[in-house]
């Protein structure tokens, strides 16, 4: 007899997990976390996805995810619906990499990053929803680095006063030397 799978009992907060999830990929270790499985169990559940490869790691994506434990819920038979997808086999890798997600043929003026992405002199802020909306606005800064690195620069580099910075160091000598009892 099969042992009993143990993440099913809890499948409707499953569901609730990932539908009110804010990422839009999981990882083999984000699902023993979310699932409360072993490693091996982990990763035998990520074979049951397309999944995508990002360096070493196969990601799948949450709407997949969200598929998955919805069409368990709605089956009558949970265990016998998971065996049915398991004899299934792999589904097919997922062809568009994270990579292929950002646009190669962008404008890297700074009027062009998105508003997502706030830049100050020496300071970088970068809200985003996914994975794939970081990576674009990443994409984007880094194309602004190359194309004009001096003149990003000389825009955005803080400026330090060298009167200040250098009483600053003499400050921080004497505070240093006071602590040591010179």
């Amino acid at each position: 007899m099969a042992r009993p799978i143990s993440w099913l009992p809890r499948l409707p907060v499953l569901v609730r997990s990932v539908s009110e999830s804010v990422r839009s990929h999981y990882a083999s270790g984000d699902l023993e976390r979310l699932f409360k499985i072993q490693p091996r169990s982990a990763q035998m559940l990520l074979g049951l996805f397309p999944t995508v490869r990002v360096g070493k790691s196969l990601l799948v994506e949450r709407e997949a995810l969200a598929g998955f434990l919805a069409r368990l819920t709605e089956a009558e038979d949970p265990a016998a619906e998971l065996v049915a997808i398991r004899a299934r086999g792999k589904p097919q890798a997922v062809k568009r990499k994270l990579r292929d997600l950002v646009p190669r043929d962008i404008d890297a003026g700074v009027t062009e990053l998105p508003p997502n992405v706030v830049l100050e002199p020496g300071s970088l802020t970068v809200r985003f929803a996914t994975v794939e909306e970081l990576a674009t606005s990443l994409w984007r800064l880094a194309a602004l680095l190359q194309e004009d690195l001096d003149g990003f620069a000389a825009r955005y580099e803080p400026t330090r006063n060298p009167d200040l910075s250098q009483a600053g160091e003499d400050e921080k000598e004497r505070e240093d030397g006071a602590f040591f009892g010179d």
